[in-house]
């Protein structure tokens, strides 16, 4: 298994996540959806924790003379963790329309994101590192 096909698995599991979050707030169940929020968002960290803590620690540059992509990578994930912030600000006040404005700002972000990853970062790092070693060490977070 490649880095790409592990944390593209990831990514997939974190969207089924989200889109059930959305439709729970948007029926108006709130209680269920705080505690949604709270597993999608445990998710997203692990998911970040693997990336930051193990991945891109051990990718200090890309081949050929491109530059290292993580400190984007970096910052689209302060963005999420601060719309997180505010999901869960609406969430804790029950207010449906504010939840779902941010859950759109997050899925924009994501999305953005995600096919960055997906199409160049994970490449990238399946060349330049062990995949195998690399798995190992995100699944042992």
């Amino acid at each position: 298994m490649t880095i790409n096909q592990f944390m593209t698995a990831d990514h997939r599991d974190c969207d089924e996540q989200f889109a059930q979050l959305e439709n729970i707030v948007d029926q108006g169940n709130f209680e269920e959806a705080k505690s949604m929020f709270d597993g999608f968002h445990s998710h997203m960290i692990k998911h970040f924790d693997m990336e930051e803590k193990v991945m891109f620690p051990q990718f200090q540059s890309c081949e050929g003379g491109h530059c290292d992509p993580t400190p984007v990578m970096l910052m689209e994930h302060t963005q999420m963790r601060n719309i997180f912030g505010e999901m869960k600000a609406a969430l804790d006040a029950n207010n449906k329309e504010r939840f779902l404005g941010q859950s759109e700002t997050l899925l924009f972000t994501m999305q953005q994101h995600n096919m960055k990853e997906e199409q160049m970062m994970y490449n990238m790092a399946d060349q330049a590192l062990n995949s195998e070693d690399i798995i190992e060490q995100m699944k042992a977070l």
